[in-house]
């Protein structure tokens, strides 16, 4: 009986441990008429820390219909964290300079 509850609690552990895992933080900078990276790929939950490192002033826009977004003006130095709530692929876009695309994938 002793040996059965061991196993048991060691099972209840390892599933714990492997069924949950830490949410993770992606920085996306906004300098030089660009985010960078590009392109990024997380988990529902995880969260995007956008950081205006520029001159000039940008925001975080998705048009993407289920996704719609306006995070407003973002001055220079400024940072701003949204978590992501569901998965699917959007593109994000600054206002102010139209040639500013970045790609999100969350999983």
């Amino acid at each position: 009986m002793a040996m059965r509850k061991l196993l048991f609690s060691m099972l209840s552990l390892a599933v714990f441990a492997v069924g949950s895992s830490a949410a993770e933080e992606v920085t996306v900078t906004m300098a030089g008429m660009q985010y960078k990276p590009a392109t990024v790929a997380l988990d529902v939950g995880d969260t995007v820390r956008f950081v205006n490192d520029g001159e000039a002033n940008h925001n975080v826009f998705v048009p993407t219909a289920g996704f719609a977004l306006d995070l407003g003006k973002q001055e220079p130095g400024s940072e701003i964290i949204h978590k992501l709530g569901k998965a699917g692929t959007f593109e994000v876009e600054c206002v102010f300079h139209p040639q500013m695309l970045l790609k999100v994938e969350v999983r």
